[in-house]
């Protein structure tokens, strides 16, 4: 039996945490949360290879956990996949992200691009000859 990776879902709505997860365990093991309570604790404890997040959860509370997860865990280069309704014009420059994606994101498609991430990361940490 094969693991699948690990990877944090920050979703806010229960039921779309729900569709996403369903579709994601398919490839991943999936930790879900509604908030950013106990995210950082989870990464430090768990092989967590990417991390999916809205930054706008919580008055924009999100954006800080992009920054702390980047800040705990450096040598890590966990990817970060935001998957929001903010226009990514508007989203603040000093946090740099892996993947940008607008609401809505069908289930199928998210669990898509976060693999395509997880494999170019999983090629950059390669020792090339």
């Amino acid at each position: 039996m094969t693991s699948h990776p690990g990877i944090v879902l920050i979703e806010t709505d229960g039921i779309t945490l729900e569709l996403y997860q369903r579709e994601l365990r398919k490839s991943f093991t999936v930790f879900g949360f509604t908030g950013t309570e106990n995210v950082l604790e989870t990464i430090a404890n768990q092989d967590v290879r990417a991390v999916v997040v809205d930054p706008g959860i919580q008055g924009g509370k999100g954006w800080d956990l992009i920054q702390d997860i980047k800040s705990r865990f450096p040598a890590r280069h966990i990817p970060i996949v935001v998957c929001s309704t903010l226009d990514p014009g508007n989203t603040r420059k000093d946090v740099k992200v892996t993947k940008y994606l607008t609401k809505p994101v069908l289930p199928i498609a998210l669990r898509e691009r976060i693999l395509e991430v997880i494999e170019k990361q999983k090629a950059a940490e390669t020792p090339h000859d």
